[in-house]
């Protein structure tokens, strides 16, 4: 529980901080708000044995020329036939992130997420449990014309919930694009 309420208190300070630096904005030129949106995500596919197809839309806001912040859903569907039989889940859910431009190419990242998350108690019988997630890490970005840019990052969990299938430090790659709206 200790470690819950350490986690839970840097992130509501890196989430003031962004705030703050996004309230720090007073030399960028006076850009309508509908320009600062912007929409895009993440598609990851596997198939085979492990097949894997997740969809991951975003739409969020540049706050300033340093600061992104948005929301997001997902849906994940995995079916793995290396089980007889084999054994298939559906997770969806939600997330709030916010990212800080350390050079025009680089940014650090920061996201609350919560999954509505299936689970074999036994191997013929499921049960669904809210998973919570605390993930730090960062990115690239790099820009493809003045509103539309492509993104690769690394992850971590960091709140390690107990059917958090991410084990401590180990890192999730995603690739993911944004386009202004």
């Amino acid at each position: 529980m200790k470690k819950v309420k350490i986690i839970l208190a840097c992130t509501l300070l890196v989430v003031v901080n962004f705030g703050a630096i996004a309230q720090d904005a007073t030399s960028e030129e006076k850009v309508p708000f509908k320009d600062k949106l912007f929409t895009g995500g993440n598609i990851g596919l596997s198939f085979g044995n492990y097949t894997n197809l997740i969809i991951s839309p975003v739409i969020g806001a540049r706050l300033n020329p340093k600061v992104y912040a948005g929301l997001g859903i997902e849906y994940q569907y995995t079916k793995d036939k290396r089980y007889d039989p084999a054994l298939t889940y559906n997770q969806y859910g939600g997330r709030l992130f916010a990212q800080y431009n350390i050079r025009p190419t680089l940014f650090a990242h920061g996201e609350f997420a919560g999954y509505s998350m299936e689970r074999y108690t036994t191997l013929l019988k499921k049960e669904r449990n809210f998973v919570p997630f605390i993930y730090f890490g960062g990115g690239y970005r790099q820009m493809i014309s003045e509103r539309s840019f492509f993104s690769v990052q690394v992850l971590f969990d960091v709140l390690q919930h107990k059917y958090s299938p991410y084990k401590a430090w180990e890192p999730i790659f995603s690739v993911g694009f944004g386009v202004g709206i």
